[in-house]
């Protein structure tokens, strides 16, 4: 420092000083360790997001605490020093997560920089940009792409995606699945007559329900106006009926009770529901194809009943 001019000591300082204001102030974490991994720079908001305060964290902490494990420390570092990221000696957007002093793991995206001095490596540098809200954002966002808004089941879409892996690994690994379709009797009058208030809550009786007697490996999906399909993992179709007529008695027990407040005189709202086992080799359209006939068989019937769709379509339940 001697040897330079007043002028550039000065400019010297000032940028030091820029930097550490810099660093103070910045949202994103910043934590700086030796080549040991030990904390030499921890910011404000390093502060807010692991929970340690600095007097616990500079000169004591290790970056593998804040990792959470040595495992992923050595994950980062071996990352740090590839191609894959920014080059060697540079990690840019890298997605791991941050564990704080309670415990809690944050997602964060990382930026890093191995510093140097007189040539030889003296620690690194990185910046840690909190992801908990973004995440949750595309958590939410992914929720109501594929949740029916008035029943809070899942809707159409998710209904056959769901009904095509459920396929392929019940065909994998030779496990039963079964999928039932049903449709509401007498649903359009009540809409017709009362207004869309009442068929909605109609409707979403049907999913308190379903969440009421499914398991919880079971799946839910309101798949159009009134018509809703419950997907069975490691169910026969012995066992899926039985499911479907607890659920349809559940539905007609609820009915008096949710629909008080009707004027009487109308026949209530009942279910027709059909009942499809998954066959070996079985594409999903052809096993909803089934569940769905066998459902419509139901309602030639008279509804109020499940009928189970096996080679031929010939044995149903009534109350």
């Amino acid at each position: 420092m001697d040897s330079i001019g007043p002028a550039l000591r000065e400019s010297l300082v000032l940028m030091e000083d820029f930097v550490g204001k810099m660093v103070t102030l910045c949202p994103d974490a910043i934590i700086g360790v030796d080549r040991r991994g030990v904390v030499t720079i921890f910011n404000p908001a390093a502060e807010r997001l692991t929970g340690y305060p600095a007097t616990e964290a500079l000169g004591k902490l290790t970056i593998d605490v804040i990792y959470g494990s040595r495992q992923r420390a050595r994950e980062i570092k071996k990352a740090l020093y590839s191609d894959e990221y920014g080059g060697p000696g540079r990690l840019e957007g890298y997605e791991t997560e941050g564990v704080s002093r309670q415990g809690v793991c944050a997602p964060v995206r990382l930026s890093a920089i191995v510093l140097f001095k007189d040539g030889q490596e003296v620690g690194s540098v990185g910046f840690f940009h909190d992801m908990t809200r973004r995440k949750q954002l595309e958590d939410e966002l992914r929720r109501l792409s594929i949740t029916d808004s008035l029943t809070g089941l899942y809707n159409r879409r998710q209904f056959h995606s769901v009904l095509h892996d459920e396929t392929a690994r019940a065909c994998r690994y030779g496990r039963p699945l079964s999928l039932i379709c049903l449709d509401l009797d007498n649903f359009k009058p009540f809409n017709d007559n009362f207004g869309h208030q009442v068929g909605d809550s109609i409707l979403q009786l049907v999913a308190t329900c379903a969440r009421g007697v499914l398991r919880g490996q079971d799946t839910a999906f309101r798949v159009g106006g009134d018509e809703f399909c419950l997907l069975m993992v490691e169910t026969n179709e012995d066992n899926a009926t039985i499911a479907a007529d607890r659920f349809r008695r559940a539905f007609n027990d609820q009915w008096p009770i949710a629909m008080s407040f009707l004027h009487k005189g109308m026949e209530p709202v009942y279910m027709s529901l059909g009942v499809a086992q998954l066959q070996p080799g079985e594409k999903p359209d052809s096993l909803l194809m089934r569940a769905d006939l066998a459902m419509y068989e139901a309602k030639r019937a008279g509804g109020n009943r499940s009928v189970t769709a096996g080679a031929c379509i010939n044995r149903t339940r009534e109350c």
